[in-house]
């Protein structure tokens, strides 16, 4: 086996078990596909749609086109959507991973005047070896994780390239990579996806407290905690 689809085989064994068929074609239908779930456990405080939609689709086996046939039907799925409110609609996602919608809504980034954020992704390595990903990593006024204080990177640490921060079929098939060389983004350990909590109580908390600071009344949502 190829080292990359043997390193994807074991990141998504780290999952509570959840084995279930690669959709067809003829199987997309609106909603959530019959067997399909998200735990609730998996969750961490402020993780962005880019994060959770990665474990859905590993714990489901859903390949990168179907999930976004099912997120996006009206989209390109190689062209994918921008994770904002405006670009998603909530009522739909919230069909397909039966999460709150406060919680889906904190999980995308706003676009109101004076919004600025990052277009590439943007990552804290020891963030990406728990399987997290914040949608505070993606403002422009932080800069460093409010966890880990590591400076956030936008650049692949092997091939140095820029990932988007979108959600497409390419960037939902390479969870925590690079989409352009699959380098993984933490320090050459898998994801750690899982239903134990990766961080520990008072890491979830300065999360909680930063989403607060920054979102405020938008940050409701955090309540994973």
């Amino acid at each position: 086996m190829l080292p990359d689809a043997c390193s994807q085989q074991r990141s998504c064994e780290a999952l509570e078990a959840v084995r279930f068929p690669i959709l067809t074609f003829d199987e997309w239908q609106p909603g959530r596909p019959p067997g399909c779930r998200f735990n609730p456990d998996w969750l961490m405080p402020g993780e962005s749609l880019v994060s959770m939609l990665w474990k859905f689709a590993c714990a489901n086996a859903l390949s990168g086109d179907v999930l976004m046939r099912l997120m996006c039907p009206d989209a390109d799925p190689l062209e994918g959507v921008i994770p904002l409110r405006s670009a998603i609609d909530l009522n739909e996602l919230r069909r397909l991973l039966r999460l709150p919608v406060n919680v889906l809504r904190t999980s995308l980034l706003g676009r109101t005047p004076g919004d600025r954020y990052h277009a590439s992704f943007r990552y804290c390595r020891q963030c990406a070896a728990h399987g997290y990903h914040s949608v505070l990593h993606q403002l422009a006024e932080e800069h460093r994780c409010a966890v880990h204080r590591q400076r956030l990177r936008t650049r692949c640490p092997q091939c140095r390239r820029q990932s988007p921060f979108m959600i497409n079929s390419s960037v939902i098939e390479a969870p925590f990579r690079c989409v352009w060389c699959r380098s993984h983004f933490c320090y050459g350990r898998l994801p750690v996806r899982s239903t134990t909590p990766a961080m520990r109580r008072q890491d979830r908390l300065a999360i909680q407290e930063r989403m607060l600071l920054r979102l405020g009344s938008d940050a409701p949502g955090v309540s994973n905690g």
